[in-house]
């Protein structure tokens, strides 16, 4: 496995407990900006990450990881400014589920629709003429 892979899977664990960290602080101390900030950027961090991956890699992937991972990018940077706590909390949370639905695209126990389904490859190279 390619070393950015191996950082793209690691890091995208780290970052699901980051945004259960928001969660759990916005619901007992309230919401704080600077806290939801970073974890949105920390996200598109790794939403960089597996962009560059997707073009080093030969291995076909699902269109529904990219499309889980930008909606939930979405909307952490919906709630990552906000004072309101139940935006926060909405946002965060469905952001999480979808984090874990792009998670188990690739996953062993993920469901085999999305790894069967609208499969794409970016960065498999073309055989060579002679």
């Amino acid at each position: 496995m390619s070393p950015l892979l191996t950082a793209h899977k690691h890091y995208g664990s780290l970052l699901l407990v980051l945004v259960l960290a928001v969660i759990i602080v916005a619901l007992t101390k309230g919401p704080k900006p600077v806290l939801q900030r970073i974890v949105a950027v920390l996200v598109d961090i790794n939403l960089v990450v597996g962009i560059v991956t997707l073009f080093y890699t030969a291995k076909p992937i699902s269109w529904f990881h990219p499309i889980f991972a930008l909606g939930a990018v979405g909307l952490l940077h919906a709630g990552a400014k906000s004072e309101d706590k139940a935006k926060v909390v909405r946002c965060f949370s469905i952001a999480l589920v979808l984090l874990v639905a792009a998670w188990s695209v690739n996953a062993s126990w993920g469901p085999d629709f999305f790894k069967s389904t609208l499969m794409f490859k970016v960065g498999a190279t073309a055989p060579v003429a002679p």
